[in-house]
């Protein structure tokens, strides 16, 4: 397995990842396929072979990396794979002096789990943000406190 930028043939695996994950809330197949190509975005994923077994797509800006979306199949999920996605890019900020942020929804427990275990915290909410009038809660890496 190795963490690699995610290239224009994956982008089917993509599409597939992002709808058995995230359903009507998914990314449009012209979305993920204009983050793929755009160097403003960064596209990664967790490789076997050319099988994607998770992807974290973010869009940096001067100072920031916001994390915009992140899955992992459902037959390999609990296995650390967001994990080490996550961590790649809280390595890559801390080496090119940004700052990394994300928004998850407030029903998401496993997620701020997640990113609360990895270091981030939470600076905002946004109520009722999501369609369905779950908020969106914004959270920071804590890089002063590592």
């Amino acid at each position: 397995m190795q963490i690699r930028k995610i290239k224009p043939y994956h982008k089917k695996a993509l599409i597939e990842l992002s709808r058995s994950n995230f359903g009507d809330e998914s990314w449009t197949d012209e979305q993920l396929g204009n983050a793929i190509i755009n160097d403003d975005y960064i596209c990664i994923a967790l490789l076997d072979g050319d099988n994607v077994l998770s992807y974290l797509i973010a869009v940096q800006t001067v100072d920031d990396v916001n994390i915009l979306s992140i899955a992992t199949s459902k037959d390999n999920q609990n296995k650390g794979y967001a994990t080490m996605l996550i961590k790649w890019m809280i390595n890559l900020c801390q080496n090119v002096d940004k700052t990394l942020s994300l928004e998850v929804k407030s029903k998401n427990k496993t997620a701020i789990n997640l990113y609360t275990t990895l270091g981030f915290k939470k600076i905002h909410e946004r109520p009722r943000y999501y369609k369905d009038g779950d908020s969106a809660l914004i959270m920071f890496y804590n890089f002063t406190d590592k």
